[in-house]
């Protein structure tokens, strides 16, 4: 559960403390609906415009969410594509 409006983020009762990119990723991937979004738009959406586009930054802040987020895994990497909310 995400709540933009306090900031804040629960998974089942546990509040999830994230920092503000990780934030900004989850909620981008949550509106995407299942949509797969590529690094790239997480990149000009979450961070500013003057981001290296071949940094590893996207692949890192999905990986220490995936890790806060806790289990069953709640992101998908989609090879080539990019990334997605799957339901559980």
């Amino acid at each position: 559960m995400l709540d933009p409006g306090r900031r804040a983020v629960t998974r089942g009762e546990s509040p999830v403390d994230l920092t503000n990119k990780e934030f900004g990723v989850l909620e981008v991937l949550l509106k995407a609906s299942g949509a797969v979004v590529s690094s790239e738009e997480l990149l000009e959406r979450v961070w500013d415009a003057n981001t290296d586009p071949f940094t590893t930054t996207v692949r890192v802040t999905v990986m220490t969410l995936r890790k806060k987020l806790g289990d069953p895994p709640l992101i998908e990497t989609v090879v080539g594509a990019g990334y997605r909310v799957v339901n559980n």
